[in-house]
């Protein structure tokens, strides 16, 4: 099962025209401005994790896969055969991974060796399929495959079932957007925006996975990087360690378009490190740290807190809104002492700022827009000065 181009030149069936647009959608989403797909972003976003790496690195190699990569047009074809080929277009398919270069028959010495790489192993059943000779044609290949569908890996993958590659996605429908406008305060415009900048984010993720590895250089700066980890924290509701879609427009909601206190929520969440609804003592001296340096960053004004102790800085917001008098904030406490608070505004003012800028949400007026495009040339003057 070696590199050899594309041969997949026998399917029936095709894609509408629905269809090629969302495919064409997602190629761009992932591959950016490229034609071509790399080996380990089609085994990433296209197979996925069920398919054994051997067998997926043989089908991008069988696609017309190359180091420059694969191409769109490629891609189609080879996607139509995994998920509505026909048994006799799939057997073709594999007949064509072992066969000779001229595609008339398959030598059983090539195919042994062939197996030993892809599965370690020839399995007993072959001698059957080379009862006659030691080559065979695709007819008696055919039958002999379709008795022993389980024999090797890909002949069990590709004709027993296990294919969980689909050709369109149903997170990619209406239906899907729709949904999450009716859980969020987006509109489904918003969605299919913000749908197009997390792929092109996502992509640039080593792992695959919008993962904390993958945030923190795109949020920092301006976010500083004691903070990084908790604005990961705030979005990654399921704490999987990644940010999924759904995450993203759900955070990006909370954070910009929810009303003051759902505002705040998200804030204290990212303060909240070791996730027990409460800042203790420690959360909120690290908190104020933060706060002061955002503050420092963004504003030239004189505040009394720049000018007091850290300790009586923290002290101060326990003696006045620890209700439970244990010594920290609940959420209801912090959302009271935010509400009025300059360094929690202006924190809050930043995240906003990231979160239109960096992750793409969409201004919701032109108000909006016309803070953004300020704070921008803003920070141009500065960055100049």
């Amino acid at each position: 099962m070696g590199a050899k181009e594309s041969r997949i030149g026998f399917l029936s069936e095709e894609v509408t025209d629905v269809e090629l647009k969302r495919l064409k959608d997602a190629f761009k989403r992932t591959c950016g401005l490229s034609y071509y797909m790399g080996q380990h972003c089609f085994i990433r976003e296209v197979l996925g994790d069920g398919v054994p790496p051997k067998v997926a690195e043989v089908i991008y190699c069988s696609f017309g896969g190359t180091s420059k990569g694969l191409h769109f047009n490629n891609l189609i074809v080879g996607l139509v055969l995994l998920t509505r080929g026909k048994d006799e277009e799939k057997a073709k398919y594999i007949f064509s991974l072992f066969s000779s270069e001229s595609g008339n028959y398959v030598i059983r010495e090539e195919m042994e060796r062939m197996l030993h790489v892809v599965d370690g192993k020839v399995p007993d059943t072959l001698r059957k399929c080379f009862s006659e000779g030691e080559k065979v044609n695709y007819e008696k290949f055919r039958n002999w495959l379709f008795l022993n569908k389980d024999a090797f890996t890909f002949s069990r993958w590709l004709l027993s079932g296990g294919v969980y590659v689909t050709l369109t996605d149903d997170s990619d429908t209406p239906t899907f957007y729709q949904t999450l406008a009716g859980v969020t305060h987006l509109e489904e415009s918003d969605i299919i925006d913000l749908e197009k900048r997390y792929w092109l984010l996502k992509a640039q993720s080593r792992t695959g996975r919008f993962d904390l590895e993958t945030f923190g250089p795109l949020v920092s700066p301006p976010i500083r990087p004691s903070l990084s980890e908790g604005l990961f924290n705030a979005f990654d509701e399921n704490r999987d360690n990644h940010i999924d879609f759904k995450e993203i427009s759900c955070g990006l909601s909370a954070c910009c378009r929810g009303p003051l206190a759902e505002r705040q929520k998200f804030c204290f969440k990212v303060f909240d490190v070791d996730r027990d609804g409460v800042l203790s003592r420690v959360e909120l001296r690290d908190m104020v740290v933060a706060l002061l340096e955002v503050w420092k960053d963004n504003r030239t004004d004189d505040i009394p807190e720049l000018h007091m102790d850290l300790s009586d800085i923290v002290e101060g917001i326990l003696n006045a809104h620890d209700t439970t008098k244990m010594g920290h904030l609940t959420l209801e406490d912090y959302q009271i002492w935010s509400v009025k608070n300059v360094l929690a505004n202006e924190f809050l003012n930043l995240l906003f700022q990231v979160c239109h800028i960096v992750l793409g949400l969409r201004p919701a007026t032109p108000e909006e827009e016309g803070q953004i495009i300020r704070t921008l040339e803003t920070d141009q003057i500065y960055t100049r000065n």
